[in-house]
């Protein structure tokens, strides 16, 4: 009988202990962080906080008619990234969840003054932070890239900020990156990170006659040993789409103005070697794609030798461009390390591969078009001017 009571006690302290959630809080009585913005003004560190807002998110999946979503923006500025994030929480009414980040943005000022260590050394001593946000610079005001918001007042979960990925998929031209990729990258021996750019777009954009500034992908800062090295826009990397293994479909336009193809999947495959003791290299760019859009009847074998000159032409341009910034725009170093890991000690100069206009000695690119879609492509006859 002793025994009975002493076990209905236990039964009855453990239900009493574990019953129910107890120290469970709302979700409206937290804040959650969707995204963090550094910059770098007047020799402080300055903070932006994208707070996250849950209403859209139910009424989205639930195809209630959505409002526009209040977008609140946090700002603390101090000597280092966490006196900045300590002085945000001196004004916060609630506490601050970051375990819900979904991208982290760093001004071109904050990259230049190597904030990003300080930044990562933050983060990696705090439990609640992941390595798997997007990852991107902007030369714009942190306020406006926070502000910008998608149209039909869908919840910013689902912006270019927060979700890249989607969209990248319907059309690769720039990869996104995720933190995690971007410190891999950047720690690799010759490693160049080829980190997004992002840009408030202002006019494409309107919603009730009103302008709706979006954001977009719009060109790419390249860090080569640890340091920001320069950034180009959008039109001067165009050469990059084509070394990405990620890239699933891009528009390409036909040199001579006949089509537009859109290309896909290519396989890109860097060669390194050595000649005469210094590193060469070759490349080679398989890819197919189809006519999306045909100006004037054209044989399929001149698109697609017209194609290949195109993509040669765009990686020599941005090989050749940054020869001039000093930045190893197609990774080329990073390639030779790894097949000529004792060369390339011997060769480098201060952690870099010296690369020269002769060092790139081929692009080959084989093209291939399949199909003009559910139209078929109209061809003319062979003429004097495609047996040349």
């Amino acid at each position: 009988m002793e025994r009975t009571k002493r076990m209905i006690a236990v039964v009855l302290a453990a239900s009493i202990l574990l019953g129910g959630c107890w120290n469970a809080r709302d979700i409206e009585q937290l804040i959650y962080i969707d995204a963090i913005g550094v910059d770098y003004v007047n020799h402080k560190v300055v903070v932006y906080l994208q707070i996250l807002g849950f209403s859209n998110i139910a009424k989205k999946e639930s195809n209630t008619q959505l409002t526009r979503e209040p977008v609140s923006v946090a700002k603390g500025e101090g000597d280092t990234y966490v006196s900045a994030i300590y002085q945000i929480y001196t004004t916060t009414q609630q506490r601050l969840i970051w375990s819900h980040v979904h991208s982290i943005v760093f001004t071109e000022r904050a990259l230049k003054h190597g904030k990003f260590d300080q930044v990562m050394d933050a983060l990696d001593r705090y439990q609640e932070f992941r390595y798997s946000v997007w990852s991107f610079a902007t030369k714009e005001s942190l306020e406006d890239v926070f502000n910008a918001r998608p149209i039909l007042g869908i919840s910013v979960l689902y912006s270019q900020l927060a979700d890249p990925k989607d969209i990248y998929g319907q059309f690769s031209y720039i990869r996104p990156l995720l933190l995690f990729r971007v410190i891999s990258e950047r720690n690799e021996p010759n490693g160049v990170v080829r980190l997004p750019f992002l840009s408030v777009e202002k006019k494409p954009w309107t919603e009730n006659k009103k302008p709706l500034p979006q954001l977009k992908i719009n060109g790419i800062c390249f860090l080569q040993n640890k340091e920001l090295k320069g950034c180009l826009p959008h039109k001067q990397v165009a050469g990059v789409r084509w070394l990405e293994k990620e890239t699933r479909r891009t528009l390409l336009k036909s040199g001579k103005k006949s089509a537009l193809l859109v290309m896909e999947s290519p396989r890109p495959k860097i060669i390194p070697g050595l000649e005469k003791g210094r590193p060469i290299f070759r490349i080679s760019i398989k890819t197919t794609g189809y006519v999306t859009q045909l100006f004037q009847p054209t044989r399929i074998a001149l698109l697609e030798k017209d194609a290949a000159r195109q993509i040669e032409a765009e990686v020599r341009s941005l090989y050749d461009r940054g020869l001039k910034l000093g930045i190893d725009t197609l990774e080329l170093g990073h390639s030779f390390y790894r097949k000529f890991p004792r060369e390339w000690h011997h060769l480098n100069q201060e952690g870099v591969l010296p690369l020269t206009p002769d060092s790139l000695k081929s692009i080959e690119v084989e093209v291939k078009i399949t199909d003009g879609g559910i139209s078929k492509v109209r061809q003319r006859k062979t003429g004097a001017d495609d047996r040349r």
